[in-house]
């Protein structure tokens, strides 16, 4: 009986971890991309203070979903996970915003017709003001990457060279911190490769597309014809009344009789019953006196 139990117990388990993971992996696929790891790329930077050029392995995280439709804004999302080689080189005691120039290649497939034009997209992101003390690793401010897609095929965002720099937000020119492009070599190529985003365009729904221009024509002129008249209905409306009741039904006795209701003669009265009667009682009871004379002579004799 434990036995039993505990088998079902492990059979219940499975099927929710079965579950569970097909609605996650299967169910939603565009989760795979929003919330994909991120992904080691080398880097080249150097100081803007002076110093020599070192290479560092930076965490690059594009995200974004994995499917679109023609004509339907795209958002590709760019993070760079603070490191410990990333580090403000001077103290700042005035708040000043962090802020990021970076370029994105974007890269469409096939080429023809391409989804989006293939380009090396400059943008830019601002963190909020604060201050920050020598040594402090950066934390960068989030790129947002827009394109609209306008045919099918597939998208890439791919991770290419940022500047970081301090802005005081007052009109005064930025003060840079740091330069920093990818490495130069193979293995950099398939990092940069591997970290990129991948997005497939599919056809718009019908909503998405332009919408047809209205006709110029004018709405249709009424015709000039007469329309039909329609044909009158002629209905006859019959109203039945009960018959009439006779005369002679409804006349009323307008005067009363006198005396008792009047119910016609009998016979002539002939002789009193009684006497009748009494007669039948009378021979009735002789009978019997003369049975029982005659009962007790028999009875003598015998």
């Amino acid at each position: 009986m434990l036995k039993s139990k505990t088998r079902l117990r492990v059979a219940v388990k499975t099927a929710v971890v079965a579950a569970a993971g097909a609605g996650i992996f299967g169910a939603f696929p565009a989760l795979a991309s929003i919330y994909a790891a991120p992904k080691p790329v080398a880097y080249t930077c150097t100081p803007a203070a002076g110093g020599a050029p070192a290479t560092y392995t930076l965490q690059m995280d594009l995200t974004g979903p994995a499917a679109a439709v023609t004509n339907s804004p795209v958002v590709a999302t760019w993070k760079i996970a603070p490191s410990p080689s990333l580090t403000a080189p001077v103290a700042v005691t005035t708040p000043l915003s962090l802020a990021l120039d970076a370029d994105v290649r974007i890269e469409a497939s096939p080429a023809a017709p391409a989804a989006v034009p293939s380009e090396l997209r400059a943008i830019t992101a601002s963190a909020p003001a604060a201050t920050m003390s020598a040594g402090q690793p950066l934390t960068l401010p989030t790129l947002l990457v827009t394109v609209t897609p306008t045919a099918t095929g597939v998208v890439a965002f791919k991770p290419d060279a940022f500047t970081v720099f301090l802005d005081s937000a007052t009109g005064t020119s930025p003060t840079e911190l740091l330069d920093c492009a990818l490495a130069v070599d193979a293995a950099a190529s398939a990092q940069v490769s591997a970290a990129a985003l991948r997005v497939t365009v599919g056809t718009g729904s019908p909503s998405a597309s332009p919408s047809a221009s209205p006709s110029a024509s004018p709405s249709a002129t009424p015709s000039n014809s007469p329309s039909a008249t329609p044909t009158p209905t002629l209905t006859v409306t019959r109203t039945k009344t009960a018959d009439p009741t006779p005369d002679d039904s409804d006349e009323q006795i307008d005067e009363t009789p006198k005396g008792a209701a009047s119910t016609g003669g009998g016979g002539d009265a002939g002789p009193d019953a009684r006497m009748i009667m009494f007669s039948g009682v009378l021979m009735m009871a002789l009978a019997g006196v003369g049975g029982l004379m005659l009962r007790r002579r028999t009875a003598g004799r015998g």
